[in-house]
This record gives structure tokens, C-alpha cells and sequence, in this order.
């Protein structure tokens, strides 16, 4: 199974990354500030792709997280593992963003860039701080079971994708194909470094203000998730959009960008 040939796909560059490999991107360009965006578990840079018309005040920096897309995994399927290559990457682009916008695992992975050093907000999209999905339960059973090739048209990631508000299915379609380009063992090897994952300790370090946003029907990060999230920064307003899912900035980008920009825009005031 090949990557969803289109328009985005071919908006990517990739560079080489000192002891990861290589790694894909979309850089938006401009001379506004750097929002960098990492999206989740299985998807690529093409998950923000309906909030980036909305966020044109923004130069946006949206890397297909290592082991997924483009990009090459790197040294491992950590969450750590991850943040170190996206630090690279940041690195050999020479560029600081002033915020750090992440769901899901890409959340994850923010909280712990933002635990390494300075940063002057971060948002977190479907967050969790211990994402285990519990080594019983149905989803790891049908992670664990995946064989290449994945089937984009299959039950698995039919039901992966559901969203609670309806979404575009031309686009949900080459969110699956995607998905179903990624190794099986890639999203085994996540699903083990999510069950051994506790983000409390880098998230009662940083000082940062973070906005969390969640839906309130996440099947996958629920209530708890939310709550935990909510008692563990020192700066945070949460924000739950009812009736909404694992993927808000599909089912409603302009609610999810009103929140995120009028967020930045008291951060860059403050």
C-alpha cells in the first residue's frame, strides 16, 4: 500500500536528520510566526490539513511524525523517541515556533519537547498523559493483530476513523490509506511504548501556558484523560466541546481554530 498520491503529498520536502533518517514536511512559508503541528497515532501531516486555511496568520511547520508518511521511524516508536527527531528537525530548520499545536499522540509528544526547554504555548488536541489502551481490551486486540498489508477499506480502520460529527469521506479515505502504508510492526511497536507511558512527570514541569481541547464523546481519551491533563499543568484552561470526538479538527476546524487563535492571540499579548 502506497501514500494517498494528491496535492498534499506533493507539498512535502524532507531532510535528513542526524541519526534518523529522513523526515517529510509541510512548511507553510511566511513571515508570520511558527506554529509547529504533530498530529496522531497513524496519520500524517495531512490531519491539519483543514485547519491550516484557517491559521493563514501563521507560518506552520506540520511533519509527518517519524515512522509514518514520509518520514522514516528513526531510532525507535517511543514517545521520546519521537520528540528527539522533531527537536532535530526544528534544529536543522533553524526554527523556534512560538507555540506547539499536537493531537493526540502528537500532544503527547509536545508535552514532552515542552518538558526539555522554553517554550511559549502549547495546545494540546485529544491529549492523554497515560494513553494505555490496556492490554485486554478490543482496540489493542485488533492493533496487535495487524498484518501487511493493511486494508484502508478494511473494518479496522473503518472503525479507527470513525468520527462522532460527520467528516468529508474523500478525505477520510486518504486518511486510511495512509494509515494503511505504515508497517504493521510500527503500529505494534507504538501500541507497546503506549501501555509503558506516563507523560505526569514532564507535564508538572513545564510552565508554559497549554490550552487542552477534547471532545467530550473521545471514545479513546475520555473524562479521565481530561481530568488528569487539567490537574497536572501549572498553567491550563481546558476546553470540551460536547458532542465531539478523538478528532474535533476534522469535525469542526472552525470551532477548533477559534479556540487555538484566540488563545495565541492572548499569549502573544501577554
Amino acid at each position: 500500500m502506497t501514500l494517498a498520491e494528491d496535492d498534499w503529498h506533493r507539498r512535502k520536502q524532507t531532510v535528513e536528520l542526524p541519526g534518523s533518517g529522513r523526515m517529510a514536511f509541510v512548511d507553510t512559508g511566511g513571515s508570520g510566526p511558527a506554529l509547529l503541528m504533530l498530529h496522531g497515532f497513524s496519520d500524517t501531516s495531512r490531519s491539519f490539513a483543514m485547519l491550516e486555511p484557517l491559521l493563514s496568520g501563521y507560518r506552520l511547520i506540520i511533519p509527518d511524525m517519524p515512522g509514518h508518511g514520509g518520514s522514516e521511524l528513526g531510532k525507535g516508536t517511543r514517545i521520546s523517541d519521537f520528540a528527539t527527531s522533531i527537536v532535530s528537525l526544528l534544529n536543522q530548520l533553524d526554527v523556534t515556533p512560538v507555540a506547539i499545536v499536537g493531537h493526540s499522540m502528537g500532544a503527547m509528544t509536545a508535552i514532552v519537547i515542552a518538558s526539555r526547554g522554553d517554550l511559549r504555548a502549547l495546545i494540546l488536541l485529544s491529549a492523554s498523559l497515560k494513553p494505555d489502551f490496556g492490554s485486554e481490551s478490543s482496540i489493542s486486540g485488533a492493533i496487535r493483530s495487524l498484518h501487511d498489508p493493511i486494508d484502508p477499506s478494511g473494518t479496522f480502520l473503518r472503525e479507527w476513523y470513525a468520527c462522532t460529527v460527520p467528516v468529508d469521506p474523500d478525505f477520510l479515505m486518504k486518511m486510511k490509506i495512509d494509515a494503511a502504508a505504515m508497517p504493521a510492526t510500527v503500529w505494534h511497536g507504538i501500541l507497546e511504548g503506549f501501555a509503558c507511558t506516563d507523560l505526569t512527570p514532564n507535564a508538572v514541569q513545564i510552565i508554559s501556558p497549554v490550552l487542552c481541547i477534547g471532545g467530550s464523546s473521545d471514545p479513546l481519551f475520555g473524562l479521565s484523560h481530561r481530568q488528569d491533563l487539567s490537574g497536572a499543568f501549572k498553567s491550563v484552561r481546558s476546553v470540551t466541546l460536547e458532542g465531539h470526538g478523538h478528532n474535533p479538527h476534522w469535525e469542526d476546524p472552525q470551532l477548533v481554530a477559534k479556540h487555538l487563535l484566540s488563545f495565541l492571540s492572548e499569549i502573544r499579548g501577554s
